[in-house]
Protein backbone atom coordinates (compact mmCIF):
# COMPACT_ATOMS: atom_id res chain seq x y z
CA UNK A 1 0.00 0.00 0.00
CA UNK A 2 1.29 3.47 -0.91
CA UNK A 3 2.69 5.36 2.06
CA UNK A 4 0.96 8.75 2.01
CA UNK A 5 2.46 10.05 5.26
CA UNK A 6 4.65 12.40 3.19
CA UNK A 7 1.51 14.32 2.33
CA UNK A 8 0.56 14.82 5.98
CA UNK A 9 4.00 15.42 7.42
CA UNK A 10 5.84 17.22 4.61
CA UNK A 11 3.39 18.71 2.08
CA UNK A 12 0.85 20.08 4.57
CA UNK A 13 3.51 21.74 6.80
CA UNK A 14 5.10 23.26 3.70
CA UNK A 15 1.77 24.78 2.61
CA UNK A 16 1.05 25.97 6.16
CA UNK A 17 4.45 27.68 6.14
CA UNK A 18 3.58 29.54 2.93
CA UNK A 19 0.23 30.61 4.40
CA UNK A 20 1.96 31.71 7.62
CA UNK A 21 4.34 33.95 5.65
CA UNK A 22 1.46 35.40 3.60
CA UNK A 23 -0.89 36.06 6.52
CA UNK A 24 1.71 36.81 9.19
CA UNK A 25 0.38 34.32 11.73
CA UNK A 26 0.82 30.60 12.53
CA UNK A 27 -1.38 27.96 10.87
CA UNK A 28 -2.18 24.57 12.38
CA UNK A 29 -4.16 21.47 11.51
CA UNK A 30 -7.28 21.83 13.64
CA UNK A 31 -10.74 20.36 14.15
CA UNK A 32 -13.39 23.07 13.97
CA UNK A 33 -17.05 23.15 14.90
CA UNK A 34 -19.16 23.64 11.77
CA UNK A 35 -22.19 25.90 11.39
CA UNK A 36 -24.32 22.73 11.53
CA UNK A 37 -22.96 21.78 14.97
CA UNK A 38 -20.80 18.90 13.73
CA UNK A 39 -17.03 19.11 13.35
CA UNK A 40 -14.39 18.59 10.70
CA UNK A 41 -10.58 18.60 10.72
CA UNK A 42 -9.04 21.20 8.43
CA UNK A 43 -5.43 21.08 7.25
CA UNK A 44 -4.57 24.73 7.89
CA UNK A 45 -6.33 27.08 10.28
CA UNK A 46 -4.95 30.47 11.26
CA UNK A 47 -4.24 31.16 14.92
CA UNK A 48 -7.36 33.36 15.18
CA UNK A 49 -9.53 30.90 13.21
CA UNK A 50 -10.39 33.47 10.56
CA UNK A 51 -8.61 31.68 7.69
CA UNK A 52 -9.53 28.04 7.16
CA UNK A 53 -7.95 25.89 4.45
CA UNK A 54 -8.03 22.37 3.14
CA UNK A 55 -4.99 21.13 1.26
CA UNK A 56 -5.13 18.70 -1.66
CA UNK A 57 -1.99 17.31 -3.32
CA UNK A 58 -3.98 15.51 -6.02
CA UNK A 59 -2.48 15.22 -9.50
CA UNK A 60 -4.15 16.20 -12.75
CA UNK A 61 -5.27 13.78 -15.41
CA UNK A 62 -5.22 10.02 -14.90
CA UNK A 63 -2.62 7.76 -16.51
CA UNK A 64 -5.19 7.20 -19.28
CA UNK A 65 -5.49 10.96 -19.89
CA UNK A 66 -8.95 11.30 -18.35
CA UNK A 67 -10.21 13.78 -15.76
CA UNK A 68 -9.56 12.38 -12.26
CA UNK A 69 -13.22 12.09 -11.27
CA UNK A 70 -12.56 10.60 -7.81
CA UNK A 71 -10.09 13.35 -6.93
CA UNK A 72 -12.51 15.99 -8.22
CA UNK A 73 -15.31 14.60 -6.05
CA UNK A 74 -12.96 14.50 -3.05
CA UNK A 75 -12.02 18.17 -3.59
CA UNK A 76 -15.69 19.10 -3.99
CA UNK A 77 -16.52 17.30 -0.74
CA UNK A 78 -13.84 19.37 0.99
CA UNK A 79 -15.43 22.52 -0.46
CA UNK A 80 -18.70 21.45 1.16
CA UNK A 81 -17.03 21.36 4.59
CA UNK A 82 -15.38 24.71 3.90
CA UNK A 83 -18.83 26.23 3.26
CA UNK A 84 -19.79 25.13 6.79
CA UNK A 85 -16.63 26.56 8.41
CA UNK A 86 -17.03 29.84 10.25
CA UNK A 87 -13.80 31.57 9.14
CA UNK A 88 -14.05 34.77 7.10
CA UNK A 89 -11.71 33.34 4.45
CA UNK A 90 -11.98 29.73 3.35
CA UNK A 91 -9.53 28.20 0.91
CA UNK A 92 -9.13 25.00 -1.01
CA UNK A 93 -5.38 24.91 -1.59
CA UNK A 94 -4.20 22.73 -4.47
CA UNK A 95 -0.54 21.93 -5.03
CA UNK A 96 -0.67 20.60 -8.59
CA UNK A 97 -1.02 23.19 -11.40
CA UNK A 98 -2.86 20.78 -13.73
CA UNK A 99 -5.38 19.75 -11.06
CA UNK A 100 -5.82 23.43 -10.14
CA UNK A 101 -6.63 24.23 -13.80
CA UNK A 102 -9.15 21.37 -13.93
CA UNK A 103 -10.87 22.60 -10.76
CA UNK A 104 -10.88 26.27 -11.85
CA UNK A 105 -12.60 25.32 -15.12
CA UNK A 106 -15.02 22.95 -13.38
CA UNK A 107 -16.00 25.41 -10.65
CA UNK A 108 -16.13 28.60 -12.70
CA UNK A 109 -19.17 30.53 -11.46
CA UNK A 110 -20.02 27.74 -9.01
CA UNK A 111 -18.09 28.59 -5.83
CA UNK A 112 -20.03 29.77 -2.79
CA UNK A 113 -19.32 33.25 -1.51
CA UNK A 114 -16.26 33.38 0.73
CA UNK A 115 -14.61 30.33 -0.87
CA UNK A 116 -11.51 30.49 -3.02
CA UNK A 117 -9.27 28.06 -4.88
CA UNK A 118 -5.56 28.63 -4.37
CA UNK A 119 -2.56 27.15 -6.09
CA UNK A 120 0.55 26.74 -3.96
CA UNK A 121 2.96 24.74 -6.09
CA UNK A 122 5.45 22.49 -4.37
CA UNK A 123 9.22 22.71 -4.84
CA UNK A 124 10.46 20.38 -7.59
CA UNK A 125 12.02 17.77 -5.28
CA UNK A 126 8.90 17.58 -3.09
CA UNK A 127 6.65 17.35 -6.17
CA UNK A 128 8.75 14.45 -7.46
CA UNK A 129 8.32 12.62 -4.14
CA UNK A 130 4.56 13.24 -4.27
CA UNK A 131 4.41 11.95 -7.87
CA UNK A 132 6.10 8.68 -6.84
CA UNK A 133 3.50 8.17 -4.11
CA UNK A 134 0.67 9.00 -6.52
CA UNK A 135 2.02 6.57 -9.13
CA UNK A 136 2.23 3.77 -6.57
CA UNK A 137 -1.28 4.50 -5.27
CA UNK A 138 -2.61 4.63 -8.83
CA UNK A 139 -1.03 1.28 -9.66
CA UNK A 140 -2.69 -0.24 -6.59
CA UNK A 141 -6.18 0.68 -7.75
CA UNK A 142 -5.70 0.16 -11.51
CA UNK A 143 -7.31 -2.94 -12.95
CA UNK A 144 -4.88 -5.67 -13.92
CA UNK A 145 -5.10 -7.69 -17.08
CA UNK A 146 -5.68 -11.39 -16.52
CA UNK A 147 -3.58 -13.67 -18.70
Amino acid sequence: MADTTLLKYVVEPYVRGILQREYGCPFHCRRLTLSTGGSHEFDAVSEDGQVVASIKAASGRTAGGKNPSGKIKDAEAELYYLTLALGRERLLVLTDPEFHDIMVRRLSGRLASGLALRLIPLPLEMMQQVRKIQEKASAEVSPTTLV
